[in-house]
């Protein structure tokens, strides 16, 4: 009998171990959220199947209020923007208008990289599983998801910062590893049925924050010449896993919000209040083609 109670004793202690050891997922709360759970680091997400799936290209959302999710750097989270709603606040009083109840949920975190946004950093959660998992919960509840993605430029800063001497062969294997997690986002955001908007991103090595060499020190003027033309594989990239997705894309390459001081912070580098109006329109161009 006693051996029984004592089996019963440890059967319980494990279950209680078990209940204590398991991650709190983050819960949204408001209308206009930003992330600033902490966690453990999520499960890595599935990787897109070896035979490529063509998802429909983008069709109008149903009537009704929308949930819209944006995930990416400081140019989602708002650096540069002294009033701090960048260009999510500023999207949600312009859709709020046409779809009365839309909610944005902010998960944009400051110098987050593709890699960071799958995997998480810094103590948080990947903003792709949040994102995704925000999507289904939207979506459960017959509201339409749309998230908004806006990732690389800290993954081409990185690059040439830290890279040492980039040869042209750590450029495409750079390259592949972009396209490999832009494959992971779109594939992972488009499966849970959400709709998906990606920016393509502007020449970096144009803002005035480099040509004036006062971020990122150790990149060189040749580096600089170098990211020019990665940006546009880059761009190449977006576009074209965008196409096989099924995703929407907004241009900020052929766009002068970041090397016109009229639009830039004192920084050089981040956006003002007038150049996340500008952010904002694009944005709202291309949702308003599903939004009816």
């Amino acid at each position: 009998m006693r051996r029984f109670f004592l089996l019963g004793i440890l059967l319980l202690t494990a279950c209680t171990q078990e209940i204590a050891n398991s991650p709190q997922l983050p819960v949204v709360t408001s209308a206009f959220m930003t992330a600033t759970d902490t966690a453990t680091p999520p499960p890595t997400p599935v990787p897109a199947t070896a035979t490529p799936i063509i998802f429909p290209s983008p069709a109008p959302l149903p009537p009704g209020p929308v949930s819209i999710i944006t995930i990416g750097d400081s140019l989602t989270q708002g650096d540069g923007d002294e009033s701090g709603r960048g260009y999510p606040g500023r999207l949600l009083e312009l859709v709020d208008q046409i779809r009365p109840g839309t909610t944005i949920t902010n998960f944009g975190l400051s110098g987050w990289t593709s890699d960071a946004l799958i995997n998480g950093d810094q103590g948080y959660f990947g903003q792709l599983m949040r994102a995704a998992d925000e999507s289904r919960s939207a979506l459960a509840s017959d509201r339409s998801a749309v998230v908004l993605v806006w990732i690389g430029s800290n993954d081409l800063w990185h690059l040439y910062e830290y890279g040492g001497d980039v040869t042209p062969a750590q450029e495409a294997e750079d390259a592949a590893r972009f396209e490999a997690n832009i494959k992971t986002i779109l594939s992972e955001l488009r499966t849970t049925g959400a709709q998906v908007i990606i920016a393509l991103l502007d020449d970096q090595s144009q803002r005035p924050v480099a040509l004036r060499g006062e971020a990122f020190t150790a990149i060189t003027p040749d580096e600089l010449a170098m990211m020019s033309e990665q940006v546009k594989r880059y761009n190449a990239i977006i576009q074209s896993q965008a196409a096989q997705y099924g995703a929407l894309t907004v241009d900020f390459y052929n766009s002068d919000i970041f090397i016109t001081p009229a639009t830039l912070a004192d920084d050089g580098n981040h956006p003002n209040a007038a150049g996340y109006d500008l952010i904002t329109q694009a944005w709202y161009k291309a949702l308003i083609t599903i939004l009816p």
